[in-house]
């Protein structure tokens, strides 16, 4: 097997992993949200970032490699980057099979993260939504926040909204 298949097939795996841990911080969220669980949805958001950074680098690696692999396996293609079907109908046996299941593995988790995300989408859409809602119609009331004195006189005269206030 090729020093570069090697590195293929490692940064696959890594990529798998990466993915699978993406996949199981979205689930969490998703918990977190039905819990009202705010501290823990700030934490398993601060994880989904530092996770998606560390698949984006890894996605430019196994890019590079892959053309690498590219030019190593097809030097006449003129620099076009050959999908992982194409890599293995080039290699033999058990480099062939394991470069296919990864390639299988990461297509079902991407799946995954995708149809995560976008639930978690849908829920964050409706949350904000009602957040606009109750938010409207606290600026509508027109009436003012009742700040009184010790004396039970209104202490400000100019009339205050809660979105004022929150401001």
């Amino acid at each position: 097997m090729s020093e570069v298949v090697e590195k293929l097939i490692q940064m696959m795996q890594d990529e798998l992993q990466c993915h699978s841990d993406l996949a199981a911080v979205l689930e969490n969220k998703l918990d977190a949200m039905r819990h009202y669980d705010i501290s823990r949805l700030e934490s398993l958001t601060t994880n989904e970032q530092r996770i998606t950074e560390v698949i984006s680098l890894n996605g430019k690696k196994r890019y590079d490699v892959v053309r690498q692999a590219s030019v190593e396996f097809f030097p006449n293609r003129g620099g076009r980057v050959a999908t992982a079907k194409e890599l293995a109908d080039v290699l033999d046996e058990p480099s062939r099979g394991r470069l296919l299941a990864l390639a299988a593995m990461l297509h079902e988790v991407t799946e995954r993260v995708r149809r995560l995300n976008r639930i978690n989408s849908v829920a964050t859409q409706k949350i904000m939504g009602h957040f606009d809602h109750i938010f409207r119609i606290i600026a509508q009331s027109g009436r003012d926040i009742g700040l009184y004195g010790r004396a039970g006189k209104k202490s400000l005269l100019e009339q205050n909204r809660l979105v004022d206030a929150l401001a």
